[in-house]
């Protein structure tokens, strides 16, 4: 089968790129917002600024690239991936970059379609998620280990504590690993509702049929849009081969 996927190239890249981008930055920021403690203000008044200026300018920066990804990037993939959802489920036109071979199922109701597609693509980000989650969970466990041994030396510095807190509580340490985990639960739960619905149906024609589907569509679409997480696409890579295999086996089961 033919498989191209036009809006993970066009527009997802570009937002993993800035994604990627900006957590450097973050870290930079971090490391600035450290040294501006430990930069004595008397001894190097140059460096002292030098290191200030740098600071400044890498929080801005990053607010910058937070904005254009939040409320640009973000939401101008999402809204394409629904339109080619949307569009390969009820065989319209919605969007000229439809992707091939992205959905798998072989329903020709629109409404069962756009069922095993949802469920398919939960199915996925969950798997997603907990390969993500491998490392986010480990890494939030040491910051947060390191900012308490650094409370329980008693000769720490309390800037030294403050700016490592500021860190650990930042959106990138504890918010994103706190969104990774509601996305995956999120996930989870569409993916098993859908999968009872699929199951215990014999009709998809009614408009009950028709509500209850669109009911777990926006669940996982709003889920998304509230966690603003971007999915790995090395995670995907890694994972895709098995988790294809795995979605078949469910296909064949639920004869899909």
């Amino acid at each position: 089968m033919t498989r191209s996927d036009p809006i993970g190239a066009r527009y997802y890249k570009p937002l993993r790129e800035l994604e990627r981008f900006s957590e450097a930055l973050f870290y930079v920021s971090a490391a600035l917002s450290i040294g501006t403690l430990l930069v004595d203000k008397t001894l190097y008044p140059g460096g002292y600024a030098a290191v200030q200026i740098a600071f400044v300018l890498s929080v801005l920066g990053n607010f910058v690239l937070g904005f254009v990804s939040r409320l640009y990037l973000a939401p101008r993939a999402e809204d394409k991936r629904r339109q080619d959802l949307l569009s390969n489920s009820y065989q319209v036109n919605l969007t000229h970059e439809n992707a091939l071979g992205y959905y798998n199922n072989d329903q020709t109701n629109p409404v069962k379609r756009l069922a095993a597609s949802v469920m398919e693509s939960s199915f996925f980000t969950n798997n997603i998620l907990r390969e993500m989650l491998r490392f986010e969970r480990p890494k939030v466990i040491l910051y947060f280990a390191i900012w308490i041994a650094a409370l329980m030396i008693r000769s720490t510095d309390l800037g030294i504590i403050a700016a490592a807190a500021q860190v650990l509580f930042s959106e990138q340490i504890l918010t994103k690993w706190l969104r990774l985990e509601w996305l995956r639960m999120r996930s989870e739960r569409v993916y098993e509702k859908l999968h009872k619905l699929i199951n215990t149906t014999t009709s998809f024609n009614k408009l009950a049929m028709h509500a209850h589907v669109m009911e777990h569509y926006s669940e996982y679409e709003t889920g998304k849009a509230y966690a603003s997480v971007t999915l790995s696409d090395r995670s995907f890579q890694k994972r895709n081969a098995d988790l294809s295999r795995e979605w078949e086996a469910i296909r064949a089961g639920l004869q899909l």
